[in-house]
């Protein structure tokens, strides 16, 4: 990155506006990046290794943030009172410290609070600081999401909360490399015993914050979208509101009962097959047996001049399968619009049930080819892609029934 001043006044001319988390030349969001900065006022060359900059993820138009302004024009003055003409200047690694968890000494970077749009300008907090980004790994999430005396939700997709009984109450992030954020003043809420377990977890800021959900709703207050499991079972409530309106046919069943399982879900954060395993049981409950066969059996006769026979023994699958059939022609489009129905009655056996290998095989083969990956043992590709085949077949039926 290359800026150049013919004097300094234009310097500060040109820097006074604050650098706000939104491109002002694409509307894209910008995220804090690593650069190299050479910038030129008068006759004066400055160069900046590892330098602290915004960039649009769209366009990718670099800016300097409120905190690298400073920097630059602290810079200038002392090659003014030196008399220096050229200088190159670089990260020494320090760190400065704020007054919260000073006894735990977490590991963050003081520039991300001053740099990161909105950090530092606080309002309910008089003590600098508070609003600091601490990042950590993914796994200082397990501990809190088993102990029965801690809730942790996981509301969207990488925004939730972390509370223990009635003393603290807590939000976290995970940003768009995976690391999960808490504000340093947060975390001063904590118990001691909790900041220690969360210790060893903590790492050192990848400056990743701006895009996030955790961003967007604590600083621009921009509510979250649930997580792809919630959205798959509201579009299959959503679906049945269609069909009652539509039909006048009653395909709910146990709402209460379901309604209390998407309640208590718990997002994964950490995919294995154990992790997993609560939510394709979640689903299972949710999708497929919280359904009125009785009535669904009523409305495929009513959608059907002529059934075909023994669908009085069919099951849910079978009728969303009918659904389908009934506004797509193409059976192979149905089929794969169809499949992750039938891949979590699948992984709800794989799991729950002792099945021969040669059952358990079949089943693995019929993920990896329904899914179009590689290996079932890569859990993340296999729990995401099954996730969002889901979305995408209630998004669809959805679309299609509320039509005229």
């Amino acid at each position: 990155m290359y800026l150049k001043y013919e004097t300094y006044a234009d310097f500060v001319e040109g820097n006074q506006a604050y650098k706000y988390h939104e491109c002002e030349t694409c509307n894209g969001i910008r995220e804090l990046s690593i650069e190299d900065l050479d910038i030129t006022i008068e006759n004066r060359k400055m160069h900046f290794k590892d330098f602290l900059v915004l960039t649009c993820l769209k366009c990718g138009e670099n800016c300097v943030p409120q905190h690298s302004k400073q920097m630059v024009d602290g810079c200038y003055k002392i090659m003014i009172r030196d008399g220096h003409l050229e200088g190159i200047q670089k990260y020494t690694g320090y760190k400065k410290k704020f007054m919260y968890c000073s006894q735990q000494n977490f590991n963050y970077d003081h520039r991300d609070y001053y740099n990161i749009p909105g950090l530092c300008f606080d309002e309910e907090n008089s003590e600098e600081g508070f609003l600091t980004p601490v990042y950590f790994t993914k796994n200082v999430l397990i501990y809190f999401m088993h102990h029965p005396e801690y809730k942790m939700n996981l509301f969207s997709e990488s925004y939730g909360v972390i509370s223990y009984k009635d003393e603290w109450n807590v939000p976290f992030g995970i940003n768009r490399n995976g690391k999960v954020i808490f504000w340093l003043g947060d975390l001063n809420l904590m118990d001691i015993t909790s900041l220690e377990i969360m210790k060893p977890h903590n790492v050192d800021s990848d400056h990743k914050l701006i895009d996030s959900e955790f961003y967007a709703a604590q600083l621009c207050c921009i509510w979250s979208e649930p997580n792809k499991e919630l959205k798959a079972c509201y579009k299959k409530q959503e679906l049945f509101d269609l069909i009652l309106k539509k039909y006048g046919i009653n395909l709910f069943h146990l709402e209460d009962e379901i309604e209390q399982q998407m309640r208590d879900f718990d997002k994964p954060v950490i995919f294995t097959k154990k992790s997993i395993e609560a939510a394709i049981n979640m689903l299972h409950k949710v999708l497929i047996e919280g359904v009125n066969i009785k009535s669904f059996r009523e409305l495929y006769v009513q959608l059907y001049e002529h059934p075909e026979k023994g669908y009085k023994e069919w099951k849910s699958i079978k009728f969303y399968h009918k659904l389908l059939e009934k506004i797509i022609s193409d059976q192979d489009k149905v089929k794969e619009i169809i499949a992750p129905l039938y891949l979590i009655n699948d992984l709800r056996q794989y799991y729950d049930h002792l099945l021969p290998k040669d059952k358990k095989e079949y089943i693995e083969a019929n993920v990896k080819t329904s899914l179009g990956i590689d290996s079932f043992e890569n859990i993340d590709l296999v729990y995401d892609g099954l996730i969002n085949k889901l979305n995408i077949l209630f998004q669809y039926l959805v679309i299609e029934y509320s039509r005229d």
